[in-house]
């Protein structure tokens, strides 16, 4: 199955993170949003890529949200690259078959990541130990059943090895969090690395709309018929957005600038028609 969205994205910035070694390259777009490169990801957990490359494309009815195609920066220019969400990525290495694993490094870290995801999945819904109490309370039914005569050393020697397999288990846990620490560390890492960007207050927007207006109003005195539209096009292009709701903050001064800078134009001696050029071209004029 090929990728729903061919379509190759420029990344608004770029940063590399260091994992065992290796680098893993992130990505975040123009929304905000933040990816992870595939190949560098599958490079630092010993994963074949081109195998986990397909695997992501067959399971694209449920992760082609999360995936995108974007240029990102190698030793040999920028490549296109396969890339994943940051968010998505703890899913997506659930997926992973550790029979297909060479690497005992990988398998061993990637198995107790899974123990991990597990262990963690059972304590958020309250399941953790009551199949394995309710399977245990059975055979000691059916033990004490059948053999009555040894009731008080059958119930000494359960609760002693339910005492024992309770410590096993505790055990377990601490080595799986104490291994699983460092990968949990750097997908949180990855998740504030290429985060969501904060949008446009309502302060903004309301600014931003006054500001158009007297624009729109100035344009409209020139002869531009409908000015709006060309207006709002010059700015969504110019921050890398689809919508004036979507536009960071962070790019907030260099519209206003835009917009001062078109309106000082038309209200000054070199106010004519053609000193809007940007808001009159994107107008049709």
């Amino acid at each position: 199955m090929s990728n729903p969205d061919p379509a190759v994205f420029r990344p608004d910035r770029e940063r590399s993170l260091t994992f065992r070694g290796k680098q893993i390259l992130t990505a975040d777009l123009k929304d905000g949003r933040g990816y992870v490169s595939m190949r560098s990801l599958c490079d630092a957990f010993g994963l074949d890529s081109r195998a986990q490359r397909r695997r992501l494309l067959r399971q694209q009815s449920y992760f082609a949200p999360y995936t995108a195609n974007i240029l990102i920066t190698t030793a040999g220019g920028p490549q296109p690259s396969l890339c994943l969400m940051a968010s998505a990525i703890p899913l997506f290495l659930t997926g992973v078959e550790l029979e297909r694993i060479q690497n005992e490094e990988s398998r061993s870290l990637l198995m107790s990541f899974l123990d991990e995801a597990h262990t963690v999945l059972a304590e958020h819904f309250g399941i953790s130990e009551r199949g394995e109490i309710q399977f245990l309370r059975e055979s000691i039914s059916r033990m004490v059943a059948e053999q009555e005569i040894f009731e008080e050393s059958l119930t000494k020697k359960v609760e002693a090895e339910l005492a024992e397999l309770r410590r096993a288990q505790e055990d377990k846990v601490d080595q799986i969090r104490a291994a699983f620490g460092g990968l949990r560390q750097q997908v949180t890492r990855l998740e504030a690395t290429a985060g969501p960007k904060a949008r446009l207050t309502p302060e903004h927007m309301g600014q931003l709309r006054q500001m158009v207006a007297a624009l729109g109003g100035l344009l409209q005195e020139k002869g531009v018929v409908k000015p709006y539209p060309g207006i709002y096009m010059d700015i969504t292009r110019m921050t890398g957005v689809s919508r004036t709701e979507d536009i960071r903050q962070e790019d907030f001064a260099k519209v206003v600038a835009f917009l001062e800078e078109q309106i000082q134009r038309l209200t000054t001696g070199s106010g004519s028609a053609g000193s809007a050029k940007p808001a009159m071209e994107s107008s049709g004029i």
